[in-house]
């Protein structure tokens, strides 16, 4: 069952007797953990299905009404980083209690909270042992977690929750070792000044506390960026900070970790086996732990600005990973191949190796005598002026782009053969030229065979990761130094990997053919209708802007299923567009068109609807730039809902 079923069927508020039911009395057999704020059992439901029931400590810090509208407030938050709280339980009873020395008739309250249960336990069993299993890798997605579910809870609400006691034993591990945190929200329910001293006094506490917040009692969310930061140097070097010593702010645990882990040698010897780039991804990430522990508390960066600069080193590390496998292709394959080469490898370019056409050519398979496989575009012939040397300057430029959500081009052919044509009725011996692009290949083919065919592998996570890898591949191309405008922007020049990771095909082909030319083309092919911006269709105007409208439709098609109309003349998808505006900007149409998504998924596809309309505004002016796109589908920024 999973935690969306879990969550449905589970009671809202449950009656003490069933909690007391599911836990044995809250027997000492079922207690899995306990904290400052209670002890933790494991309750059995009659289904078999596992929930973690937490058993608060008595306090005289939030009772009756607060409690519940604090506990409303946390059961409606939903993230994949967050441990979902499923129900609680606030009881009032009248019992006999010793007071000053005297037996009165008093009314005792007890709190409970009833969360999805993660049998993985706890960080903290993980990352202080060598033989856990956590590889570099899993740490270091671990560590994006974490501070995936820390922005949530900051960052991406109307009210920051500001935890008060992150820490391994608070971030739970799920399936594949996704790292949730929990407690989040207790100190809403105890009172700050409660918090601090229920807190402070627990020995698993010390050492992750802000000095700032020990000492004066200054609550921000930097408090929690401090926590993380002593979190993430746990997490990289597997150092335990000194759990007997008053060494309130772990400062023992961060000077050993400056003077030792910042020196490369050290992190080489403890990460033996790491390449080059990891070993930078590790040493950048200690960096990052030292910059959350600041003393300052306006030093420490922000979640938001901790994942930006993590989902950079990813992003580089997984670069270096793909250049270098392309490198190999590269060295293998000639940059300049020889026509002869090329038709030897793609069998004179027959029909039994074409695999595609489009607006711009035909696509053969070319085979290596090595068994490796490139893509060969043999580019349609065009009457163009001193193309000899444009082609091969925009070649030239071309094939020096590097990103991970870009087809590699790998090298070219131009040659000029005389050859006996037919022109008016009458044979002559003229000049042709041969224009040839060879690309990477991708087995898996184009983005509208998963679209529109048999393929049917594209569940919601893979859907929005394409989406984000597009919009990725197509900010690198618009903030080149020279941006490159695709103008011919669709589901066939959208290629995917065997990860299914996208990379966009065909760009830079409007500078080799000119704009003009590339109107010409792609207006007249039938695959292209429907993503052409406007006021690139009827007045030839180029910008970037173009390509955000294509992408808009793109991303519009990927979340709603629903198919441009490429036999009809609306070129620039206006019936689309407007079945979208009325059938799925609530989130009731969203929900019900994608019925089995936790809501924190709808919210991402409710996001990326509201992108795809704002990317397909008339008015160029008002379309966003790639990455304002990125910044919204990341829930790092809004803009204006769609009127």
């Amino acid at each position: 069952m999973s935690n969306a079923q879990i969550s449905s069927s589970f009671p809202r508020e449950p009656k003490l007797e069933f909690l007391k039911q599911i836990t044995k009395d809250f027997s000492s057999e079922r207690e899995v953990g306990h904290g400052p704020f209670g002890v933790v059992y494991k309750g059995i439901l009659q289904n078999g299905q596992v929930v973690a029931v937490k058993k608060l400590v008595p306090t005289s810090g939030v009772h009756d009404r607060r409690f519940q509208n604090e506990v409303a407030n946390l059961q409606i938050l939903e993230h994949r980083n967050i441990v979902k709280l499923l129900g609680s339980c606030y009881h009032t009873e009248r019992k006999l209690v010793e007071k000053n020395g005297r037996h009165i008739l008093s009314d005792v309250q007890e709190k409970f909270l009833c969360y999805e249960y993660l049998s993985n336990g706890s960080l903290e069993n993980y990352i202080y042992d060598e033989l856990s299993g956590l590889d570099w890798n899993m740490r270091f997605k671990i560590i994006l977690g974490i501070c995936n579910g820390l922005h949530f809870l900051h960052e991406e609400r109307s009210e920051a929750i500001v935890h008060l006691n992150l820490k391994p034993s608070n971030i739970m591990l799920g399936d594949n070792m996704v790292p949730k945190i929990t407690d989040f929200g207790l100190s809403r329910l105890f009172g700050e000044e409660q918090t601090r001293i229920l807190t402070q006094n627990v020995v698993g506490w010390i050492g992750y506390i802000a000095p700032e917040y020990h000492y004066r009692g200054e609550i921000s969310v930097k408090s929690d960026i401090f926590s993380l930061g002593v979190l993430i140097l746990e997490i990289m070097t597997g150092l335990r900070r000194d759990l007997n010593s008053r060494d309130i702010s772990s400062k023992l645990l961060i000077d050993r970790v400056s003077k030792n882990w910042t020196k490369k040698s050290h992190v080489e010897s403890k990460y033996p086996s790491l390449e080059q780039q990891d070993l930078l991804q590790v040493n950048r990430c200690i960096e990052l732990g030292l910059n959350c522990v600041e003393t300052d508390p306006k030093r420490r960066p922000d979640a938001g600005s901790i994942i930006g600069k993590l989902r950079g080193l990813n992003h580089e590390a997984s670069i270096h990973r793909i250049m270098e496998n392309k490198l190999q292709l590269t060295n293998e394959f000639p940059r300049e191949p020889k026509l002869q080469y090329v038709e030897q490898i793609t069998g004179n370019f027959s029909n039994e190796c074409e695999i595609g056409r489009g607006s711009f050519g035909v696509v053969y398979k070319g085979t290596l005598q090595s068994g490796e496989v490139v893509a060969v575009k043999r580019l349609l012939a065009v009457s163009q002026t001193n193309q000899d040397e444009n082609f091969k300057n925009e070649v030239c430029s071309l094939i020096d782009i590097n990103h991970r959500n870009i087809v590699k081009l790998i090298g070219y052919c131009y040659e000029i053969q005389r050859k006996l044509v037919e022109s008016h009725g009458r044979y002559i011996f003229a000049d042709t030229r041969e224009r040839i692009l060879c690309y990477e290949y991708l087995p898996r083919g184009s983005l509208d065979k998963y679209l529109y065919g048999a393929f049917d592998e594209l569940n919601w996570n893979t859907s929005f990761k394409i989406i984000q890898g597009i919009c990725q591949g197509l900010q690198f191309l618009h903030e080149l130094q020279r941006p490159i405008i695709h103008m011919d922007l669709k589901p066939g020049n959208i290629l995917l990997d065997d990860n299914l990771m996208p990379k966009i095909a065909d760009f830079g082909l409007s500078r080799i053919f000119g704009e003009e030319q590339t109107r010409t083309l792609t207006s007249n092919v039938v695959g292209s209708r429907g993503y052409m911006a406007p006021e690139y269709y009827y007045r030839g105007e180029v910008s970037t802007k173009s390509d955000i409208f294509s992408l808009g439709i793109l991303i519009i098609e990927i979340v709603t299923g629903l198919k441009v109309d490429s036999s009809t003349e609306d070129l620039s998808s206006k019936n689309l567009i407007n079945t979208v505006n009325k059938s799925w900007t609530k989130m009731p149409q969203i929900a019900s068109n994608y019925p089995t998504l936790e809501a924190n998924c709808l919210q991402q596809v409710k996001r990326c609807i509201d992108v795809g309309l704002h990317c397909v505004r008339t008015n160029p002016t008002e379309r966003p730039s790639v990455g304002e796109i990125i910044g919204r589908l990341d829930g790092r920024s809004t803009y204006p809902s769609n009127r």
